[in-house]
């Protein structure tokens, strides 16, 4: 398959079917964190594509038996330039792991889409384009661009292993960083991992494909989480390093391209419009990534929401 796709995942978790769904597998639903709700991303990530990478053949978005509600989709869908991918589909095969709630698990199954090409780049629904993309952004020919840089593996750190079990222990989120490392570390990268930025990620699903036609029982370890878990690797990350020892990856270390705001929630009304103000100024920062989004006051969710609309002419 020609061209270049894009693959969105993305949950609704203030459906109600959804909360039952979820609300079985947790041992109290005190667990259940706004970290399931949505705040629109999913329409700023959509339009942003369209409007500053209008080359993308397709977006595909994956969800568990939801669609997106916002001005427009219907018209997306009508055209065939959005679709949306129910898991059942990409676990086919698989359903005794399903419902799952774990994207690392989710993630790794990308690469079965019907009819996905061979070329496409992962988001997450909370991040969106703010300049103009080219193809040669994301992809030079046979090889896709990876933005980020090299870091020291975790396996060489004892503290840093230490830590992410106690983390495990104690019940929290696993590390975003640690399941890099231990991505590079299966492909073969034992001493060092290159670190992705919250930034669009460049794919090629026949690598991806290949590599668990020879690994089957390594995919079905992954996916029978349901909820993220310190022993799984990322799944983006293995297919970088993939990329990347088989001489199909450009590397770059363009940090200044990233916008990253991390805590979204501890900002106030004067800091927001002094971030959004720089990124208008900047003709460098392509990508805004924006954590916390679900958490911030509607002062602050008014200003984000008419900043966007107004730059993506919606």
């Amino acid at each position: 398959m020609k061209g270049i796709d894009v693959v969105i995942t993305w949950v609704d978790g203030s459906d109600k079917k959804y909360k039952r769904k979820i609300q079985k597998y947790l041992s109290s639903f005190g667990s259940y964190k706004k970290q399931y709700l949505e705040a629109n991303e999913i329409e700023y990530c959509v339009k942003s594509i369209i409007y500053y990478a209008s080359f993308v053949r397709k977006i595909f978005i994956v969800s568990d038996s939801q669609t997106p509600k916002f001005n427009g989709i219907e018209d997306l869908l009508r055209k065939n330039k959005v679709k949306i991918v129910d898991h059942k589909e990409i676990f086919r095969g698989h359903g005794e792991y399903l419902p799952t709630f774990n994207p690392r698990s989710i993630d790794a199954l990308l690469y079965r889409i019907e009819g996905l090409s061979d070329r496409f780049v992962y988001f997450n629904d909370d991040i969106f384009l703010t300049n103009k993309i080219k193809e040669q952004d994301w992809f030079e020919d046979d090889k896709a661009v990876l933005i980020g840089r090299w870091a020291n593996s975790y396996n060489k750190n004892p503290i840093k292993i230490l830590s992410m079990k106690l983390k495990n222990l104690l019940g929290y989120r696993p590390s975003f960083n640690a399941s890099q490392s231990m991505s590079a570390n299966i492909i073969g990268f034992k001493k060092q991992y290159f670190k992705s930025y919250h930034t669009a990620r460049p794919q090629i699903k026949s690598s991806i494909a290949n590599f668990y036609r020879e690994n089957p029982n390594m995919l079905k370890k992954q996916i029978m989480y349901k909820f993220r878990n310190y022993k799984q690797y990322m799944p983006y990350s293995l297919c970088w390093h993939l990329l990347i020892r088989n001489n199909k990856a450009i590397i770059i270390n363009k940090a200044e391209e990233v916008k990253e705001i991390k805590e979204m929630r501890k900002l106030n009304k004067i800091q927001v419009n002094s971030i959004l103000k720089s990124i208008n100024e900047s003709k460098e920062i392509k990508y805004l990534n924006i954590q916390d989004l679900n958490y911030v006051n509607k002062d602050v969710y008014t200003i984000f929401d008419n900043w966007m609309r107004k730059r993506l002419k919606i």
